[in-house]
């Protein structure tokens, strides 16, 4: 067995999810079976699939952006017209990378940043202050 790798008959699956126990995300099952996923805030953003892949939602400007770093690495696969890039796990710095990614897309599918807030539609139509009725007094 090599420095950094798991026996050739072990999964990296374990070890990676293991590693995501303290992040803000929710193990389930993967929406495209076989597999287990990380969701945030119920929306699946990590896929961990049997053949030791996972695969990994981004925003399309970021995969775009990263794309050139992320095909040269030789361990990420960059699917055109997706918004999930596929990563190998087959080493302790496949899930070094992994975490790396990962965090990048708990940024791109943060909730917050995904739906703006919604303002009210009469807000603007409002020109001074109207004084709120005391209670009792209506």
């Amino acid at each position: 067995m090599s420095r950094g790798r798991l026996p050739s008959t072990a999964s990296y699956i374990e070890p990676a999810i293991d590693r995501f126990r303290d992040w803000p995300l929710t193990p389930c099952r993967a929406d495209a079976p076989p597999g287990h996923a990380l969701a945030l805030a119920g929306r699946q953003i990590v896929h961990f699939h049997h053949d030791d892949r996972a695969e990994v939602r981004l925003a399309h400007p970021l995969i775009h952006r990263l794309a050139p770093a992320l095909l040269g690495s030789g361990r990420v696969d960059v699917p055109p017209h997706s918004s999930w890039i596929r990563v190998r796990l087959d080493s302790d710095s496949d899930l070094s990378l992994l975490e790396s990614l990962v965090s990048l897309a708990i940024q791109a599918n943060d909730p917050a940043r995904l739906q703006p807030p919604a303002l009210c539609p009469h807000a603007s139509l409002i020109r001074h202050r109207v004084p709120l009725p005391r209670p009792g007094h209506l």
